[in-house]
């Protein structure tokens, strides 16, 4: 695997295949793919691309598709096929609640550094996307590329007439509401904490094409052994960043918390740490500094939204750690890249 956040070079394919479409011009879509084969390497069986990349290229193919919508529109038009013994396994099994927790528990064959969960919830379950490397923002249309591709899976159980409860994304609107009720058929909410799609618990005993319960575990156990191997195998600060990130706004990504999800002890854990060059504080304090970036550019959110997000105790403790990294106030900051009045609520102090 290579060392930064990467992605099968087969999920291309299909965003590739609704521009062409719509009518984009070969010429252009080959323009678009150029940073993206450059960066193209091979991890075994897999050619795996850039995330950051493949990111930024769906970024850019809903300008050239001019709709802001591309991403869900290729996520609910994907054939999971393309994805080679993931997508197979996936589509081979027994029920909609196999399906989801395969993507879920082995996410990292086909994507590195990102998670996806499934929770249930007083009768409503909740499918969470996130890609963990807060670096890689803009992403607004790979949430709704992969929110998309899980609606369309439960789609193959539910029936067309099925609709999601709700969406949520972490980013602000790229479309009318018109076309945001339209398409996702549900209530959208933006701004969130993470991308979600919430839909009846019942739907997840929906029966799937999958015959062969005993063959499809086998193959699923093999896929999700891969995952965690694939995961185990980054370099510790990576998965320290990863873990604080998955942890910020939860409550859960105190040093304690992190040295147990990567199975050490805190002594441990800072002893490795320091032994590459560099330590717990040093990476929560990046993780916040660079998620607050990305927050400051969802303009719906306070200043003290934004601070409870990142675990600050209060308003006044993000600002002066915001202002000691950044060299400005988190407010002006919002002013530079937002281009924007600053909201009463978010005034600087």
């Amino acid at each position: 695997m290579p060392k930064d956040a990467s992605i099968v070079a087969s999920s291309l394919a299909g965003p590739c295949a609704l521009l062409h479409q719509a009518g984009v011009a070969l010429a252009d879509i080959e323009e678009l793919l150029t940073a993206l084969r450059d960066d193209m390497r091979s991890d075994g069986a897999e050619a795996m691309i850039s995330l950051s990349s493949f990111v930024t290229f769906l970024q850019s193919a809903a300008r050239q598709h001019g709709n802001g919508l591309f991403g869900w529109l290729a996520g609910r038009d994907f054939d999971l096929a393309l994805l080679g013994p993931f997508g197979e396994t996936v589509l081979a099994a027994p029920d909609v609640r196999s399906a989801i927790r395969l993507f879920c528990n082995a996410f990292a064959v086909i994507q590195s550094d990102s998670v996806m969960t499934l929770d249930v919830r007083d009768g409503e379950a909740v499918v969470t996307y996130r890609i963990l490397n807060p670096r890689i923002w803009p992403r607004a249309q790979d949430a709704e590329f992969t929110l998309g591709i899980i609606a369309a899976l439960i789609e193959r159980a539910a029936g067309p007439g099925w609709r999601p409860s709700s969406i949520s994304t972490e980013h602000l609107p790229h479309a009318s509401e018109d076309s945001y009720d339209s398409e996702m058929r549900c209530r959208v909410v933006h701004g969130a904490m993470e991308n979600t799609l919430r839909f009846p618990a019942r739907l997840l005993t929906l029966p799937l094409a999958g015959k062969d319960r005993t063959e499809f575990h086998g193959r699923a156990d093999v896929l999700v052994s891969n995952a965690r191997m694939r995961d185990r195998s980054l370099p510790l600060p990576l998965r320290v960043r990863n873990e604080i990130v998955r942890g910020i706004g939860h409550g859960a990504c105190g040093e304690a918390d992190v040295a147990r999800a990567v199975g050490l002890s805190e002594r441990s854990m800072r002893r490795h740490l320091s032994a590459a060059g560099n330590s717990y504080s040093v990476i929560l304090n990046t993780c916040r500094e660079d998620m607050a970036r990305n927050l400051l550019s969802v303009g719906t959110l306070t200043i003290e939204e934004i601070a409870t997000r990142l675990d600050y105790s209060d308003r006044s403790a993000f600002e002066r750690s915001f202002r000691r990294t950044a060299g400005t106030t988190p407010a002006r900051f919002r002013q530079l890249i937002c281009d924007m009045p600053v909201p009463a609520a978010a005034a600087p102090l």
